[in-house]
């Protein structure tokens, strides 16, 4: 375990100068405050102050803003399993299955790491435009967004988050920490399936077929479920305010149990494929 968790250091320590790491974070925060600014400009258009994490809640539930996420992470991890020249020394010292699991450890813990930096980037750029808080209820702002004048700020900012049963029932808190672990989740599982195909096909193809799927779940998002139910995209069960929608028919527990089902099913594959990589 003891080298398992330093073969997962090791991989972190690059993130210092390896250029794909930084341009992914870059990529990822700008997409997001640029995606989020609309809100902020109608936040110093009423002259409220706002809750700290409300832009970030507001673009991991909204479709296209989730596109900082997708894009940041698929740049992010889209040479895994990151083999190099030292790759064939590293699987002699901790066997191909724990030297898998050392990376899969290394994925999820980079979605997460990812999210959470977006979500510090977003923080800091809502304070350079309006006045932030910190406590735990919603602003009059995003009240005014998603319940009390949605169609007219529609028009007039061409910005909506029409998600009134979300804010009404749990707390900004609440929001922020489903917002992080389900844009991650998602994020995790379209990064195995990426690790999955590049140690199948011994390519760095993985990212095309992870595009797809999440492509075809946006399509399903951008058609507001009249193709296919919205339960049916993935890309709608990594935002979570969805799971407050009545006509969406989402479950958590289903949700949880799904995720849980693929992400296994994708360790066995990379465990499999890493039998047949030749070092």
């Amino acid at each position: 375990m003891v080298k398992l968790i330093k073969n997962v250091a090791i991989q972190f320590s690059s993130w210092k100068t390896d250029f794909r790491v930084i341009m992914a974070l870059i990529l990822g925060s700008v997409l997001l405050c640029l995606n989020g600014y609309s809100y902020l400009k109608l936040a110093v258009f009423l002259r409220s102050e706002i809750q700290a994490f409300e832009m970030f809640i507001i673009c991991g539930s909204t479709g296209y803003s989730f596109l900082a996420s997708y894009l940041g992470n698929a740049l992010l991890l889209s040479n895994a399993p990151f083999t190099s020249e030292m790759t064939a020394y590293e699987v002699l010292r901790l066997g191909k299955r724990r030297w898998i699991d050392s990376r899969i450890i290394y994925v999820v813990s980079s979605c997460f790491i990812y999210s959470i930096i977006i979500l510090i980037a977003s923080v800091l750029f809502s304070a350079t435009k309006c006045s932030l808080n910190f406590k735990n209820e919603w602003s009059s702002t995003i009240s005014e967004l998603s319940i009390r004048q949605p169609s007219y700020i529609l028009d007039t900012f061409r910005f909506a988050f029409n998600q009134k049963e979300y804010i009404m029932t749990i707390s900004p808190y609440t929001a922020v920490a489903l917002t992080v672990v389900c844009n991650s989740m998602y994020s995790v599982l379209l990064s195995m399936i990426i690790m999955s195909v590049n140690l199948l096909t011994e390519q760095s193809f993985g990212w095309i077929i992870a595009s797809a799927i999440h492509i075809c779940g946006y399509i399903i998002y951008a058609n507001v479920g009249n193709m296919f139910p919205l339960k049916m995209s993935l890309f709608c069960h990594g935002m979570p305010a969805y799971y407050f929608q009545k006509n969406a028919g989402f479950s958590i527990l289903g949700t949880i149990s799904f995720v849980l089902l693929v992400f296994i099913i994708l360790r066995e594959i990379c465990l499999y494929a890493s039998k047949k990589m030749q070092l």
